[in-house]
C-alpha cells in the first residue's frame, strides 16, 4: 500500500527516490480521515524506521540528502499526529521532536511551524493552555505561516479555541476572523496533513471556541453547521463533532437532544480508532450519568454499558 518496498536500503538515492518517500504521507491520511489515529501510528512508525534505514546506509548528495530530511520530517510528524490521536503521548513527543530536528536539518521552516502547531495542540489536551497559547503565538510569527494562508487559517483557529479555553472571548474572536480573513486567500490544494481544513472544520473549531467562552447555543449551531458541511471521507471527524454538538447541548441544557446526538456519535463510531474521540464520548456519557432520570438519557447509558462510550 505504501510502496516502501521500492525504497532501496543500500546503494545511491536519488529524487524519484525522495518522491517514493512523499508519497507515504498523503496515502496514510487518507485512511486517518476515515479510521484515526490508532490504525495508523505502528504503520507510520515501521515506515519512518525503513526510511531511516535507507538515509543512513545509502550514499546521496547534497540536494537528495536535504530533501531526504524534509520527507522524513514529515513521515514523523504524520507518525506523531497518529500517535497524539491514538492516545500514545510519549510517543507522538519523541516523534515531533525527530521531526523538528529534521525540519532543522533541511531548513524546511513549513515543517517546523507545523510541528509547533501539533505540540500547541498536544499540549491543550495535556491541560497547559498557557504553554499552547505560547507556542501557537511563536508558530503563527513565523515567515512561513505569514506566506502560507492556509498554515495560517488553522494556527488562527486553534489559537481562538486555546484564548476561549483562557476566557480572553475578545482575543477568541480576533483569531476567528484571522482565521477567516487568512482562508479567503487559499489557493489550490493544501498539503496532505492540512487536507482535513475545510470550511466544515473551520466552522467547528469555531464551535469549539465558542462552546469554551459558554456560549452553547452558538456552539451548538456552529458544529451543526459544520456536520451539515462535512463531506463522507472524514468519518472520524463526524464522530468528533457529533460529540461536540451533544456536549454543547447538554451545557446548554437541552438534556434529551444531548443523548440524541450522543447516541448518534456512539452509533457512527464504528470502526473509527481514535483515542481522542472515545475519550470526548467517555466524558460526556459520565456527565450524562448526572440526568439517568431522563428516559433518553437511561436509554444511551444502557446503550453504551458494555463499552463505557
Amino acid at each position: 500500500m505504501l510502496g516502501l518496498d521500492g525504497i532501496p536500503v543500500q546503494g545511491r538515492l536519488g529524487i524519484s527516490d525522495v518522491e517514493r518517500i512523499r508519497a507515504i504521507v498523503p496515502a496514510l491520511y487518507r485512511h486517518d480521515h476515515q479510521l484515526g489515529g490508532g490504525a495508523l501510528h505502528d504503520v507510520a512508525a515501521d515506515a519512518l524506521r525503513r526510511v531511516q534505514q535507507a538515509l543512513n546506509q545509502c550514499s546521496y548528495g547534497e540536494r537528495v540528502e536535504r530533501l531526504l530530511y524534509s520527507a522524513m520530517g514529515d513521515l514523523a510528524a504524520s507518525a506523531g499526529w497518529f500517535a497524539y490521536d491514538a492516545g500514545r503521548q510519549e510517543d507522538a513527543s519523541r516523534l515531533y521532536s525527530q521531526a523538528l530536528q529534521s525540519g532543522m536539518l533541511a531548513a524546511d521552516g513549513m515543517l517546523q511551524a507545523r510541528v509547533w502547531s501539533n505540540l500547541a495542540m498536544q499540549a491543550r489536551l495535556l491541560g497547559r493552555d498557557q504553554e499552547a497559547l505560547r507556542i501557537g503565538r511563536a508558530a503563527v510569527d513565523t515567515r512561513q505561516a505569514k506566506n502560507d494562508p492556509w498554515l495560517m487559517t488553522l494556527l488562527h483557529c486553534r489559537q481562538a479555541v486555546g484564548y476561549a479555553r483562557t476566557g480572553e472571548r475578545i482575543r477568541a474572536e480576533r483569531s476567528l476572523a484571522r482565521a477567516e480573513t487568512a482562508y479567503d486567500r487559499v489557493q489550490g490544494q493544501p498539503a496532505a496533513w492540512l487536507s482535513f481544513l475545510t470550511p466544515a472544520e473551520i466552522t467547528g473549531l469555531a464551535g469549539a471556541a465558542h462552546h469554551a467562552l459558554g456560549k452553547y447555543d452558538r456552539a451548538e449551531q456552529l458544529t451543526a453547521d459544520a456536520l451539515a458541511m462535512l463531506e463522507p471521507r472524514f468519518e472520524r471527524n463526524r464522530v468528533y463533532y457529533t460529540a461536540q454538538r451533544a456536549q454543547a447541548l447538554l451545557d446548554g441544557g437541552r438534556v434529551e437532544q444531548a443523548a440524541a446526538a450522543a447516541g448518534t456519535a456512539v452509533g457512527l463510531a464504528g470502526r473509527v480508532q481514535s483515542e481522542r474521540v472515545r475519550d470526548k464520548l467517555g466524558a460526556l456519557r459520565h456527565q450524562m450519568r448526572r440526568h439517568a432520570h431522563v428516559s433518553t438519557v437511561a436509554d444511551f447509558l444502557e446503550q453504551t454499558r458494555a463499552t463505557g462510550a
